[in-house]
């Protein structure tokens, strides 16, 4: 018997569980039968969320990859980036000879892998190509987990002096370049001039996003450089990144502890080593990658939710003036007994249904959108931006903004038709009565206003941000540039003089091609983000010694670089064919090492010593600053010196164009191939790619927030026109009334516009100050601007009330034009 009471409880749950799915049911397709007699309508509510929702899930799926998703390796959580900081490039390197020393110090870490990119010459059946490589550590693949998918990893034995040439390839260039060849695994490719046998193909999923370009050939032996002698590289030349992976239940913070001691002891062993004094910092692997990127994804990620809340309050504004249309539906059901929740909750699922709609367009058009959006980016602007995709934390997280939004614009005005006058709504036509909700309509229009000023001031500031970044001045002058990267293969090329040569005859037939104004090479170019870093002493300076001397960029260039880049020389003379590796050694220095170390003394005729091996130099030549490292980055000290006495295995070759000629890409292709058909052309790209591809990801968030602000605009001037449309059918009688007895049309017009753009003004008043508190998040990503600029603020605060005033004036215009006989009559 006791049973009984159970069952029959059990009995009741699932049959309320029923009836409220049926409801449910029923109030869905209700509501589905209420938006197709109102498809204008719906139409543009869904369009509206689906603006909203849609901006929401691209932003977030790129948040998602970038940020939330640990990175694709085993034990990603443990794995950390070992740098040692440059004082002037911000360039993470650290010397091979440092890396020996402390690898088996460290307690704290498992394992420490080393890598360092470079471009390679790679030739099959003759066919010469450069392509993005790295050397990289066998510890580097035992940390990321990459086990080839085809083939095996290096041994330890091609990982020593001597070793066999080996390469790993990247499962991409496997496909498109041998088009997924299975018999790959042991094919012979002249990589460098040196005959490789490929050992292994790396798996589809595996990425490096550290390098970019991402490699698609790796090798092995971190020790081997062309850059570099092996005595060069023993002796401390810094070019390597580290990996590390902590062991558990150690920390960053005991991991860096240890290696700062075994810093100390590397100085006191090698104290004439270039990386002696640079001190090791440890940062999670995932941070080494997106820290600069952190704060524009959460900027981007604020200005898609702010346009999302105006969307939600535009689509509540016109549930709010639906309301006028269903007031005796409404009334109807509450005089047939229906609960004032009961009408909420149908209310609220119609709401629902047109989320769930604006969000299934929204996230149709994000997919859509997406990929040509990340595809169109410059590489390297957002990491891992070629594997974001819509997955199913995406997806899920969608749904529920969905849910979430549905609520947000449904619930109020939901509950204001819910409780309006019953007796009002039962009466013919509504005469009299009024639809409800003017205060909260008004309060939303002016959230909505204060929302669109403070995303329109953000966008403003970054625009005015990236304006002032191409405004700068870089030193040089891009237009009609086109650059081309050289790399001569070491192995045919190994002596200074046969590269000094090459690169001489390279320039003279390039001088000599049609259409082509000058040429020259450099071993850097500005913008370019590689460099190579001496340390020198200044005559009349005490010096201090190799390691503690101060630190200056070292550029290779040709006699014609400066003139071809038309970096005005300030003083003294350029390099000239007279300058060669048996002349006296000379350099040119720029601007900054003047003012700083010859303090207003003319530098020309005193030397520079370079501090390794104390080998002086004169100087001829003061040129003006160049901005090498960033647009936005402070003028740095520079040294150039001649090619032909410190040649350089891989150089640009700069050739500007006459203006009335296209620039020669195809006949500098030929001159290379005469002259070496094993030496491909790669990076083609003119300076002012270069130039602009430096503020790649500024300009890109501008643009988006730019672009969203834009919207936030015109679902905000749609709002105003909705309450003012609003506004007007409520007082047509009073409107009416006024014209009859004598208010003239100007008068009543103004009273009209008055009403909005009070409203208007409230909430331009509130968005400023909101505004001046915001935009302080954003100082980071400004330049020559700061958080508060009232210049800003004015022209978009004058540009959203002229906006504002056009979507007040529209309907009040057509009110004063109305029939106002047939108004009096109807009311």
């Amino acid at each position: 018997m006791a049973l009984i009471p159970n069952i029959m409880n059990d009995r009741l749950g699932t049959t309320a569980s029923f009836q409220w799915l049926g409801q449910t049911a029923q109030d869905v397709r209700y509501a589905f039968r209420s938006f197709r007699r109102s498809k204008m309508f719906a139409g543009v509510a869904i369009v509206t969320l689906a603006l909203g929702i849609g901006a929401n899930t691209a932003i977030f799926s790129i948040i998602n990859t970038v940020l939330l998703h640990p990175l694709p390796y085993p034990d990603s959580s443990r794995l950390v980036a070992i740098n040692g900081n440059s004082p002037l490039s911000g360039i993470t390197i650290v010397s091979f000879t440092k890396l020996s020393y402390m690898q088996p110090q460290v307690e704290a870490l498992e394992r420490i892998g080393a890598y360092y990119s470079l471009s390679l010459n790679l030739t099959t059946n003759g066919a010469p190509e450069q392509v993005s490589g790295a050397h990289g550590s066998l510890e580097l693949f035992h940390l990321l987990g990459a086990s080839p998918t085809l083939g095996r990893e290096f041994l330890p034995e091609e990982d020593q002096l001597g070793g066999k040439d080996v390469a790993l390839i990247s499962n991409a260039y496997w496909r498109n370049r041998f088009a997924g060849d299975p018999a790959i695994v042991g094919k012979v490719v002249s990589i460098d001039g040196r005959d490789t046998s490929i050992v292994g193909v790396l798996p589809a999923g595996f990425h490096f996003p550290f390098a970019q370009p991402e490699p698609q050939v790796w090798l092995p032996r971190i020790f081997e450089n062309p850059n570099y002698t092996l005595e060069r590289v023993r002796a401390g030349a810094a070019y390597l990144l580290l990996v590390g992976k902590l062991r558990p239940g150690q920390t960053i913070e005991r991991a860096e502890a240890e290696l700062d001691t075994i810093g100390s002891r590397y100085q006191q062993a090698y104290p004439n080593f270039p990386d002696a004094t640079t001190p090791l910092a440890v940062q999670t692997l995932e941070d080494s990658l997106v820290a600069n990127t952190r704060p524009s994804l959460l900027a981007l990620l604020a200005a898609v939710g702010f346009v999302l809340l105006i969307a939600c309050v535009n689509v509540a504004n016109l549930l709010l003036a639906r309301a006028i249309s269903r007031r005796k539906e409404i009334g109807i059901r509450r005089a047939l007994g229906a609960a004032r929740s009961r009408l909420v909750r149908q209310l609220l699922t119609e709401s629902l249904v047109l989320s769930f709609l604006g969000g299934g367009l929204g996230i149709l058009l994000a997919a859509l959108c997406l990929p040509t959006v990340l595809g169109r980016m410059t590489p390297g602007t957002i990491p891992l931006s070629d594997v974001v995709h819509l997955d199913r934390t995406v997806l899920l997280f969608s749904l529920a903004l969905c849910c979430v939004t549905g609520v947000m614009f449904g619930l109020i005005p939901a509950l204001q038709a819910s409780r309006l006058d019953l007796n009002a709504r039962l009466k013919e036509g509504g005469r009299g009565s009024t639809a409800g909700g003017g205060a909260a309509r008004q309060s939303m229009v002016v959230s909505e206003v204060a929302l669109t000023l403070m995303l329109m001031t953000s966008a403003g500031l970054l625009i005015k941000s990236v304006l002032n970044l191409m405004n700068i001045n870089p030193g040089f002058v891009a237009q009609d540039v086109v650059t081309f990267f050289v790399s001569l293969p070491p192995t045919q090329y190994r002596k200074p003089n046969q590269r000094t040569e090459f690169y001489r005859q390279l320039v003279e037939r390039v001088r000599a091609l049609p259409g082509v104004a000058s040429a020259a090479v450099a071993s850097h170019l500005p913008l370019g983000g590689a460099t190579r870093l001496v340390h020198f002493c200044a005559e009349g300076t005490v010096c201090q010694g190799f390691a503690k001397d101060p630190i200056a960029a070292w550029r290779q260039i040709s006699p014609d670089f400066l003139s071809t880049m038309r970096t005005p020389l300030l003083a003294g003379r350029t390099f000239e064919e007279r300058d060669r590796a048996d002349s006296p050694l000379v350099v040119i220095i720029n601007k900054t090492i003047a003012d700083r170390y010859f303090h207003g003394v003319n530098p020309l005729g005193r030397h520079i010593v370079n501090s390794r091996d104390q080998t002086s130099m004169e100087i001829v030549g003061v040129v003006a600053d160049v901005k090498f490292l960033a647009l936005n980055a402070p003028n740095s000290e520079e040294i150039y010196v001649p090619y032909t006495q410190d040649p350089w295995p891989s150089v640009s070759l700069v050739v500007r164009s006459s203006s009335s000629l296209p620039p020669p890409i195809s006949a500098v292709r030929q001159v290379v191939a005469r002259m070496d058909s094993d030496v491909p052309l790669a990076q083609i790209l003119s300076l002012q790619e270069i130039v602009s591809g430096s503020i790649a990801q500024p300009r890109l968030i501008a643009r988006l927030v730019g672009a969203f602000a834009v919207s936030a605009l015109f679902l905000a001037a749609l709002g105003i026109y909705g309450l003012m449309a609003y506004l007007v059918t409520q007082r047509s009688a009073e409107i009416a009334i006024r014209m009859a007895l004598g208010a003239q049309p100007r008068t009543v017009l103004r009273l009209m516009v008055a009403q909005g753009m009070k409203l208007v003004l409230i909430g331009l008043l509130v968005g400023l100050a909101m505004s001046m508190a915001m935009t302080r998040l954003l100082s980071g990503l400004l330049f020559g601007t700061g958080p508060v600029d009232f210049g800003t603020l004015a022209v978009v605060s004058i540009l959203f009330a002229v906006v504002a005033f056009g979507a007040s004036y529209l309907p009040s215009r057509r009110a004063i034009r109305s029939d106002t006989l047939a108004v009096l009559r109807s009311a």
